[in-house]
């Protein structure tokens, strides 16, 4: 169970000094496997991204419970220093729409009334999905720094990363495209609504409602 005093969401430098350091850099070790395998980024040389902003990189650590307060998971998620971008040299715009909640209410509302069958799907990593639109760099992953240990090396990403102040921007626009690409049409009234012959699309961030008869 846990103790009152012990908290879940760690920094690297807390989850060191835990009896649980190994399970973690377990976990992050999983995550940048699974982020090399999506093609995330490409290893450059420092010096030829000279003048390039640099973004710091850090990790977010957690303890995943169960309900009773078990452990059931040791979560890893390497991230982007956002705060540390610089508007128009690795951004500019970051507006990513967010669904009306009138928009849900009346969908909600339809299902109950038509008799509509709903399925909810959660995009698991979803703002790793979408491609960078633009140069951003970052510093290696701390404690796994690739190729040596005297900071030669940087990330030059291709994918967007937690953290990014335009990750929402490039996901919902990498999701609208696959929705546009499978015959749904962008609504007029809420751009997170999205409509098909028979089925319809609420999107709220990486997670999709979808409705329909059958």
């Amino acid at each position: 169970m846990m103790q009152a005093s012990e908290k879940d969401d760690l920094t690297w430098a807390e989850a060191r000094i835990t009896s649980e350091y190994h399970k973690f850099r377990e976990a992050a070790l999983k995550e940048v496997q699974s982020l090399e395998g999506k093609d995330s980024w490409e290893v450059v040389k420092r010096s030829s991204v000279k003048g390039k902003n640099v973004l710091p990189s850090t990790w977010a650590l957690k303890r995943k419970r169960f309900p009773d307060g078990r452990i059931r998971k040791y979560k890893a998620r390497f991230c982007v220093r956002g705060d540390r971008q610089i508007f128009g040299l690795d951004f500019d715009e970051t507006y990513a729409p967010v669904v009306q909640w009138s928009t849900v209410r009346l969908m909600l509302s339809l299902s109950l009334s038509l008799g509509l069958k709903t399925k909810q799907v959660d995009y698991t990593n979803a703002f790793v999905q979408a491609k960078i639109d633009g140069e951003i760099y970052c510093e290696l992953p701390q404690e796994f720094l690739g190729p040596d240990d005297d900071g030669q090396y940087v990330l030059k990403l291709k994918k967007s990363l937690y953290g990014l102040k335009q990750a929402p921007r490039l996901w919902f626009k990498t999701l609208e495209k696959s929705l546009h690409a499978r015959g749904f049409v962008s609504s007029k009234v809420d751009p997170c609504l999205f409509l098909s012959d028979d089925l319809i699309a609420v999107v709220y961030v990486d997670d999709v409602l979808f409705f329909g008869k059958s």
